[in-house]
């Protein structure tokens, strides 16, 4: 993008400069939390999806490796998050902190993920493929050092993201979104392949 104003690829029809917005302007941003894993009551049965951070690698949440019960849900600072939030791990182990996923299902987080609902004009999947695409510069905004730093809300809410109409917006956004299922069909392709080859 020449000058953050105008990018150099765009689609047909579309002319008008780019602005800059901070998340924390265009978003409601919630962290989540864990109910306490010695009360069985709060973990059973198994009613609210409740998603870890080491969960986001995942990218499109259409499940979660556990849930809680709506009883663990009210006793903890776990809150529902609407779905098509985009969500990004604040902390966790290698390369967690910094990932970022949407969630096509309404679910819990734990406390190392912090959520963003973006309002009407803002379309999930473009903040998506921007901060997918950003990864090293948001790691780089971790509080600590290199190695042991940790984002906070207050560090997401900083956080720039270009804004165009919406209708730019979704052209981007369904562009990135048909490219990695493409990548997925290929990856798949590529496992039985090999699979193949070794048997």
């Amino acid at each position: 993008m020449e000058n953050n104003k105008t990018p150099s690829i765009r689609f047909k029809g579309f002319t008008d400069p780019w602005e800059q917005r901070k998340v924390s302007e265009v978003s409601e941003i919630v962290a989540g939390g864990t109910p306490s894993t010695s009360v069985s009551e709060y973990w059973e049965p198994k009613e609210v999806p409740w998603l870890s951070s080491g969960e986001v690698h995942k990218k499109y949440i259409t499940y979660t490796d556990d849930m809680i019960s709506k009883n663990g849900l009210a006793n903890s600072s776990a809150k529902i998050i609407k779905k098509n939030s985009v969500l990004i791990a604040l902390a966790g182990q290698g390369k967690t902190r910094g990932t970022v996923a949407i969630n096509r299902i309404s679910l819990s987080t734990n406390q190392s993920i912090a959520a963003m609902s973006f309002n009407d004009d803002i379309v999930p999947e473009f903040v998506f493929s921007n901060l997918e695409n950003r990864y090293d510069e948001i790691r780089a905004m971790s509080s600590g050092d290199g190695s042991r730093g940790g984002l906070n809300k207050q560090l997401v809410g900083d956080i720039t993201i270009p804004y165009t109409i919406k209708e730019e917006q979704q052209k981007i956004g369904q562009y990135f979104s048909n490219l990695d299922h493409l990548i997925t069909l290929h990856q798949r392709e590529l496992e039985k392949l090999q699979n193949i080859k070794k048997s």
